[in-house]
């Protein structure tokens, strides 16, 4: 087989069975792909239904004796696949039809990165800019893609490249940060990183926005630190100048962020412009970062 479909997943209990068919749906019996979930310590009855569903659909199941983290489960799913292709999909994520179809014959020296569609019910107006104006869903045109761009959600590589920069780093703390990186090192490596927009996944609506927010918080005060000390050029991509100096009495101004992170989470199914979502973004990390405790963390 050439392809391997890894999917790593984490207390997905309500809707890993839309997963899993959703994923035989689109591709049938194709010799060509495997299909690898890695299940990370999950303590809702995720992998037990998994378990279950092998005896249905052909996909391996792997299951580490402990938590690995966002990193290391990615990492260990690269490891153990077969084909010579990794195509990465979070196990919140069902495949649109001609996912499969979409990832085959391109050029195996780019790292690509699919679409992220979201659920329109229930209605989130955070849904809808993560989809359009944020990161990868708001670029239109082909082209080179920032490094800061790079989300691990569902992109494709080859396994010789993904092992050659030496996978996802693993040191970090909560949420955020290793997908970065990994753009880091592609970049690092000279490999192209381009967007494939028919290769489309969809993503639960997400309605947590309190919770978004405060693991922006928490990645721009403990991971973006130790992220831009290995990689300077980060503090440009992440805008922080904005943060510093004059600019912050517009860009970090507290009325203004406290205005717009009343209305979106107040009012979470309205279709709020893009820049308030972006402006509380920003706020949520570059604070963060300017908190961030002054003693160096190691480098991977």
């Amino acid at each position: 087989m050439k392809y391997s479909l890894l999917l790593p997943v984490r207390n997905e209990a309500a809707r890993i069975d839309e997963v899993v068919r959703a994923v035989f749906a689109d591709l049938g019996a194709n010799p060509d792909w495997e299909v690898c979930f890695g299940d990370d310590a999950s303590d809702d009855g995720t992998y037990e239904r998994l378990h279950s569903l092998a005896d249905l659909f052909p996909f391996r199941l792997l299951r580490p004796p402990q938590n690995l983290g966002r990193g290391g489960i990615r990492n260990l799913l690269a490891q153990e696949a077969r084909g010579s292709i990794l195509i990465f999909l979070d196990g919140d994520c069902k495949p649109r039809p001609g996912f499969f179809q979409a990832w085959e014959s391109l050029e195996d020296e780019a790292a690509w990165m699919g679409r992220v569609s979201y659920e329109t019910r229930p209605a989130s107006g955070f849904s809808r800019f993560l989809a359009k104006g944020s990161g990868m869903g708001k670029r239109k045109l082909p082209g080179p893609v920032p490094a800061a761009y790079f989300i691990s959600q569902n992109f494709r590589l080859s396994k010789d490249l993904f092992l050659r920069i030496g996978g996802f780093r693993t040191d970090l703390l909560g949420w955020g940060g290793e997908d970065t990186d990994f753009g880091c090192k592609l970049a690092r490596a000279g490999a192209p990183m381009r967007f494939r927009p028919e290769a489309e996944a969809r993503h639960p609506s997400v309605t947590g926005v309190e919770a978004y927010f405060a693991r922006l918080f928490h990645f721009g005060r403990v991971n973006l630190p130790v992220l831009i000390a290995a990689n300077p050029d980060l503090g440009r991509q992440f805008k922080l100048r904005f943060a510093r100096g004059p600019w912050r009495l517009v860009f970090l101004n507290p009325a203004i962020f406290s205005l717009c992170r009343s209305l979106v989470t107040a009012r979470k199914g309205w279709p709020w412009p893009f820049a308030f979502y972006r402006y509380v973004i920003f706020n949520c990390y570059a604070r963060g970062f300017l908190q961030a405790p002054t003693s160096p963390r190691p480098r991977a």
